[in-house]
């Protein structure tokens, strides 16, 4: 679980960012029924395909993003949570966000973004995710071929990208210069509002 604090002065979130393993098997309907529990004005929760993520970095720069536009007035859809997976999709259209980070029946790694105004109310809701939903991922996004090849997949980054940035055919060094390459893509998302 990694919490920070975020937004400017007068908007600041603290936010948390925590991958947990789908051990008791819940379906998009109960994942989407948890977050409506847990949810409140205060908190705001958001359940991402724990795959398609890079790392948290790649989380908290949706969550950083979705901040500003809420307070900018750019925001492409009518709910903070919703902003988050707009940005974290790098997808300027709600559906295709949501289909391509949401949860669905049989997702075996279930990423989240708590929204909150403190540190420990936001600790508390990826508690409760945990209770809920399974065991916390740590460290959280694992290095894998596999979540490479999909997050390649899925944000359209090419070798040539990736061999840009990196400095070795090490799987970290390809995955930090992954998650370099997907942030600018959620960034771009602001650009284009």
């Amino acid at each position: 679980m990694r919490i920070e604090k975020i937004g400017t002065e007068n908007h600041e979130k603290t936010v948390g960012i925590a991958e947990f393993q789908n051990t008791r098997e819940l379906t998009q309907n109960q994942l989407i029924q948890l977050v409506v529990t847990l949810s409140s004005d205060e908190t705001t929760i958001q359940l991402l395909n724990g795959l398609l993520i890079s790392d948290e970095i790649h989380l908290l720069s949706a969550a950083e993003n979705a901040i500003n536009a809420q307070h900018g007035n750019y925001m492409l859809s009518r709910s903070l949570d919703v902003e988050i997976i707009v940005f974290a999709s790098a997808q300027r259209q709600i559906g295709k966000a949501i289909e391509a980070l949401g949860v669905y029946d049989g997702l075996g790694e279930v990423a989240a973004v708590v929204l909150g105004s403190d540190a420990k109310s936001v600790e508390n809701t990826i508690q409760k995710l945990a209770e809920k939903i399974g065991q916390e991922i740590i460290p959280a996004f694992p290095p894998t071929m596999e979540r490479l090849r999909r997050i390649k997949k899925q944000f359209e980054i090419s070798n040539t990208e990736i061999s840009a940035i990196s400095d070795s055919e090490s799987i970290e060094s390809q995955m930090a210069a992954l998650s370099r390459c997907v942030v600018s893509r959620v960034s771009l998302v602001a650009i284009d509002s």
